[in-house]
């Protein structure tokens, strides 16, 4: 027998029948599972692309709803909007998205580019029967924006800016003005008695400003009793001393249960006046003032005058005390004068007011509520019948001055003839007999800052510490303060006299 290679015998057996026909058995196999694999990624293919055509015509769907309202929306803003104009429809430029970016209208939100899912090699948007030639121009994405319409992206962002800018100002004029403010309608009835309704303070944060119950600086403290010292009636009796000593002022003011003269009671006016005028931002509001005592005295003594002068057909043409004028145009007090007027430029006037040179009490008179508040520390010093006496002047004369002395008609329609009201709250801190004069000053000074009448801080053996904190205050703020004498209203004494 002829002698087969091994190397032959390999190819015999590779090139025998059997084997030939295993092949032909594996070929069909192999083909096979190819297919269905390429048939099932055509498939998956087929079904992104559903997906993604699917997706695209929601969010085209939602695009132009969004794009009808956001028309509606701009026209309205265009409206509204002071210096815009309608004849301006620049845009601004629509910007280029990278890919995997955020779309500027929100639709691309949250969703990543095909190109992104797909490798960096394959083109973003490629439609399934796409073809690979570079000549043929893509179709245009269902989503692509009018380069000279505003989105509704930029339409939101002009509002937000808008709305930011609108509430810094309004908080600005919140803080600035206590006009917003109204009495609950348990505290508008027009009696004339005792009340022991709450008094509405605007702001309730405490010492925004400054605070007006500080512990005393002992180092002024001492500088002050060492000048006083110096004063050549240091050690002349009190009742000897000159009105005009330094001892003798600062001694009325630094003794305890001691009445305070009009000079203590305009001084510390004064000193509210200064810091008001020097930061009005640390008070409620920068519509305020702050009256000395010739206000009340002047308008109280007039006010039979006033009663007694017949008005005209249309209820003007009284007599008003001397000096009305000025107090309404503020230009007095000369102190610190500000001329803004009554009801223009101002809503709140505090005042002190003496009765029958026994007792002192506070006023606050609001303009825009037509409505006085009177702070008094010892309720039981006037009867109610009394204090209706004492606030009738301020009660009639105040709306009369509004219409009286104002010079355009449209504003004098605001207001009315009709007699304010008043209250007299007594649940406020009360002060031992003597006291009441530095109480009083207190009260417009804690109100006027927008602070609570704290129980704490208007002890009633904190009267002395309160009267040491103010003559010091006094004696840094206003060092000729026990000199100075008032005389505003000397040329007004006898306006109507001869």
């Amino acid at each position: 027998p002829a002698v087969v290679s091994p190397a032959k015998k390999k190819v015999l057996k590779e090139d025998s029948p059997r084997t030939r026909k295993k092949a032909r058995k594996e070929a069909p196999a192999e083909a096979s599972e190819e297919a269905a694999a390429e048939a099932s990624k055509e498939a998956a293919d087929i079904a992104d692309a559903m997906r993604e055509g699917f997706g695209t015509c929601l969010k085209e769907i939602k695009y132009l709803s969004e794009r009808v309202e956001a028309v509606e929306k701009k026209v309205g803003i265009t409206t509204k909007r002071k210096g815009t104009s309608s004849q301006n429809t620049t845009s601004p430029p629509k910007p280029t998205l990278e890919p995997g970016s955020e779309s500027v209208n929100g639709t691309n939100a949250g969703r990543k580019s095909l190109a992104e899912d797909k490798g960096p090699d394959v083109p973003a948007a490629v439609p399934a029967d796409a073809s690979s030639s570079e000549d043929k121009a893509p179709e245009p994405s269902l989503v692509l924006l009018d380069k000279n319409q505003s989105t509704v992206s930029d339409l939101q962002k002009e509002d937000a800016r808008y709305l930011e800018k609108r509430d810094a100002t309004l908080a600005l004029c919140r803080a600035k003005s206590d006009r917003t403010r109204k009495l609950a309608a348990s505290k508008k009835s027009p009696y004339t008695a005792n009340s022991t309704a709450r008094v509405i303070i605007s702001n309730r944060k405490l010492y925004q400003g400054y605070n007006p119950f500080a512990p005393i600086d002992k180092k002024k403290l001492k500088e002050l009793a060492d000048w006083l010292k110096s004063c050549p009636h240091y050690r002349t009796a009190l009742d000897k001393k000159p009105r005009k000593s330094r001892t003798w002022w600062y001694q009325i003011l630094g003794t305890s249960l001691e009445w305070l003269e009009d000079c203590h009671i305009d001084a510390w006016i004064k000193v509210l006046r200064k810091r008001y005028d020097a930061n009005p931002q640390h008070f409620r509001s920068e519509r305020m003032c702050f009256l000395d005592h010739l206000f009340a005295q002047q308008w109280r003594f007039n006010f039979k005058d006033f009663k007694d002068s017949k008005p005209d057909h249309n209820g003007l043409g009284r007599r008003l005390p001397g000096g009305a004028w000025n107090y309404y145009a503020f230009t007095i007090p000369s102190f610190c004068q500000s001329n803004k007027v009554w009801g223009t430029d101002i809503d709140d006037l505090y005042a002190p007011v003496n009765f029958a040179d026994s007792h002192w009490i506070a006023m606050w008179i609001s303009i825009p509520k037509r409505h006085i508040v009177v702070f008094d520390s010892i309720c039981s010093s006037i009867s109610p019948e009394e204090l209706d006496v004492v606030m009738e002047p301020f009660l009639y004369m105040v709306p009369y001055m509004l219409v009286e002395c104002t010079f355009s008609d449209e504003i004098r329609a605001q207001y009315s003839l009709e007699p304010f009201t008043y209250e007299r709250p007594t649940n406020i801190p009360p002060a031992r007999a003597g006291d009441c004069g530095v109480y009083t000053l207190k009260y417009i000074e804690c109100h006027a800052l927008g602070i609570e009448f704290s129980k704490k801080d208007f002890a009633k053996a904190n009267g002395k510490s309160m009267r040491d904190k103010m003559a010091v205050d006094i004696f840094q703020e206003l060092p000729d303060a026990h000199e100075f004498e008032n005389k505003d209203m000397d040329d007004n004494l006898g306006a109507y006299d001869g």
